[in-house]
C-alpha cells in the first residue's frame, strides 16, 4: 500500500531514515504513554515502537491512510489507531509525551490545544517548519511563545532539511523539545482569559504598554509602561494580566 498525499491536511512525509531515528531517540525512556498525532503511513511510529511504549495511540486524520497503519500495527495491543481529526479530539487521558511533524497550517490551534488539556503531557517532540519554530524559540515574547512557554521550557534539537520530505516543503523544518515545568505560570480557569488578553496586545506590538493599556487602573511605580510588550518578560506579562483581571 503506498499513501497519496493530500495538500488539504498539509501533508509532507518525513522519508529520510536517518533523521526518523533521530526524532525517535529524543524519547526520554521506555514504556511511556504515547500519542502520534499525524502518523502518516507510520514511518515514525516504527521507530517509536522499539521504546516500547505501554500505549500508543496513532491519531490520523485521512481516512485513506488508515488501511495502511491497520495493516501494519493491528496485531499490536499497545497501538490504537485512531481516525480523527486531532482538532476535535478529546485527549483526556494520562499521556506522558505527544510526538508528531506538524502540519503548518494547524501547529497554533494544536499547542493551544495542548496548553488546555487537563493533564498536561511531561514532554512534547514537535516537528514545524523552522520560521514558525523559531518564533517559539525566541528570547522575545511573541503571540505563540507567551502562551506555550507559561507551560514549557522549549529547546531546539535540530534542524531537517527539506529535502527528507516526500514532497519537499518550501522551507526547511526544526525538531523542538518541550519539557513541563516545574511551576505552571497560570491556572486553567485563567488560560482563555490570557490569550484574549495577551492577542489584544500582540495586535499593536509596536504600541507602548502605555498607550495600549490607556484607561485601565493599574500602579504605575510597579510597571515600566513605556516599554512594548515584546520588551517585558512573561512574568511582567503575566502580572499585568493579572492585575488587570
Amino acid at each position: 500500500m503506498h499513501a497519496i498525499l493530500k495538500k488539504k491536511y498539509g501533508q509532507n512525509f518525513l522519508i529520510d531514515k536517518n533523521i526518523l531515528v533521530k526524532i525517535s531517540n529524543l524519547i526520554p525512556e521506555n514504556f511511556l504513554n504515547i500519542v502520534e498525532i499525524g502518523p502518516g503511513d507510520g514511518r515514525l511510529s516504527s521507530h517509536i515502537i522499539n521504546f516500547k511504549p505501554n500505549s500508543l495511540k496513532l491519531i490520523e486524520v485521512d481516512t485513506e491512510l488508515i488501511p495502511i497503519l491497520d495493516a501494519k500495527y493491528k496485531k499490536q495491543n499497545n497501538i490504537k489507531i485512531i481516525n480523527e481529526d486531532i482538532l476535535k479530539y478529546e485527549l483526556n487521558e494520562r499521556i506522558d509525551l505527544i510526538i508528531s511533524n506538524l502540519p503548518y497550517n494547524i501547529s497554533s490551534q494544536i499547542l493551544v490545544k495542548i496548553c488546555l488539556m487537563n493533564n498536561l503531557p511531561n514532554n512534547l517532540i514537535l516537528m514545524f517548519q523552522k520560521e514558525f519554530a523559531q518564533r517559539l524559540i525566541d528570547k522575545k515574547l511573541n503571540s505563540l511563545n507567551s502562551l506555550v512557554k507559561c507551560f514549557y521550557n522549549i529547546n531546539l534539537k535540530f534542524n531537517v532539511s527539506k529535502n527528507c520530505f516526500k514532497p519537499s516543503p518550501k522551507i526547511d523544518s526544526s525538531v523542538l523539545f518541550f519539557s513541563l515545568k516545574e511551576k505552571i505560570l497560570l491556572s486553567k480557569n485563567e488560560i482563555n482569559k490570557f490569550i484574549e488578553f495577551k492577542r489584544g496586545l500582540f495586535s499593536y506590538k509596536r504600541k507602548s504598554l502605555k498607550n495600549l493599556l490607556r484607561g485601565i487602573n493599574i500602579s504605575n511605580n510597579e510597571f515600566d509602561f513605556s516599554k512594548r510588550v515584546e520588551q517585558i518578560s512573561l512574568e511582567e506579562l503575566i502580572k499585568i494580566f493579572r492585575s488587570i483581571s
